[in-house]
């Protein structure tokens, strides 16, 4: 019914070569419960203008529809196609908008939008052939979305991206929630497009049964990204069959060790006496606060388990051996540094070692010369 109806837009247009070239405008219905959308032609708008105005001669709807262009054609000039598209988006926001519902009430604005003059929004006699395929094609485009995000989550989880690939997972199972309650209005409009309303088919039996083959490839690609998003990646990866990780086991992980449990790597010594199997204990001599130290967790430890602990363990070693390996890199410029430092001091003290030599030699030659002036005087 039209006060189901809450927004309407006119917000894409296409170009279409059949059955001659002409353009189309998308007109988007959101209703109380759900979205559709229909195509129409400007012609369409036009005969839907003049029926309003017959009806109602004295009150015209509140916008008035785009000049029509009589010189130039609009097909392929994106500039007129753009302002005519504003133009239409304006004259039925005028007309949703409006305070008087007189031509909202009107069997004329119910056809235009493909709205069910029975139960409202009844999606066996919603579609149209040409809006069920325009339908069909947003769907297969929500699905490529949907891998999109499957993709990307499995990228962020190689990444140890937790919340990153958390909210892919939601996104992904929101968009497949929406398509599924889709291609069941789909499935229906299908079903009442091949029956039709007195009970003749609208479409040949070969239409019928290519969009049939249609919609069962979507509702198995729908359910092959179901399971694919349910599925963890190490399921998909390893295919393990190792049950998770346990509360007992993870603390038992982080427990801390003293210095009685603690072998440092080598094998426990073990009593000869003891055969219940268990290490004999060598000493109990704690270092520091060991032993009243807990093992606590931290921002990149929550919410992991087992396996994406010990993958985490992996990664800050390599980060420390890359961290050594800098810190390598800067001692041997240091050393290399000492070593020119050496060299040019060594220099140095050869050059004074000369300069002194130098100047023993000057001493000597005026001491000869202060004797040879004196025997002159």
């Amino acid at each position: 019914m039209s006060e189901n109806i809450q927004a309407i837009y006119v917000r894409n247009s296409e170009n279409r070569e059949k059955p001659k070239p002409h353009t189309v405008y998308r007109i988007e219905i959101h209703a109380a419960v759900r979205s559709w959308s229909i195509w129409k032609r400007f012609s369409e708008f036009e005969k839907f203008h003049t029926q309003l105005v017959a009806q109602f001669p004295k009150h015209p709807p509140p916008n008035s529809l785009p000049p029509k262009h009589w010189f130039t054609s609009t097909y392929g000039n994106p500039d007129k196609i753009e302002d005519r598209r504003r133009g239409l988006d304006a004259y039925l926001r005028g007309i949703m908008s409006s305070r008087d519902d007189r031509w909202r009430q009107t069997d004329v604005w119910r056809e235009f939008l493909s709205i069910p003059t029975g139960r409202p929004l009844d999606a066996s006699s919603m579609y149209t052939s040409e809006s069920w395929l325009d339908e069909f094609r947003e769907m297969q485009t929500s699905a490529r979305e949907v891998r999109s995000l499957i993709n990307k989550r499995e990228t962020h989880i190689a990444r140890n991206e937790i919340s990153a690939s958390h909210n892919c997972t939601m996104q992904a199972k929101k968009l497949l929630t929406i398509l599924s309650s889709r291609l069941s209005d789909l499935d229906s409009g299908l079903t009442g497009l091949a029956h039709g309303s007195s009970g003749e088919s609208l479409m040949t039996d070969g239409e019928l049964r290519r969009r049939q083959d249609l919609l069962s490839g979507l509702k198995d690609e729908r359910d092959t990204l179901v399971r694919l998003a349910s599925a963890a990646r190490s399921d998909v990866m390893m295919q393990s069959d190792a049950k998770p990780a346990k509360a007992g086991d993870r603390r038992a992980l982080l427990k801390p060790t003293t210095a009685a449990e603690d072998t440092f790597g080598f094998p426990q010594a073990r009593d000869p006496g003891n055969n219940n199997g268990q290490p004999a204990v060598v000493s109990n001599r704690v270092f520091g606060n060991a032993r009243r130290q807990q093992g606590r967790e931290t921002e990149q430890t929550r919410g992991v388990d087992n396996e994406g602990l010990l993958k985490l363990q992996h990664q800050m070693m390599d980060d420390q051996d890359s961290q050594v390996e800098q810190f390598s890199s800067i001692l041997n410029r240091q050393r290399q540094v000492g070593y020119a430092i050496g060299q040019e001091l060594e220099n140095q003290n050869q050059l004074l070692e000369e300069l002194d030599s130098d100047l023993d030699r000057t001493q000597t030659k005026l001491k000869f010369a202060n004797k040879k002036l004196n025997k002159i005087k």
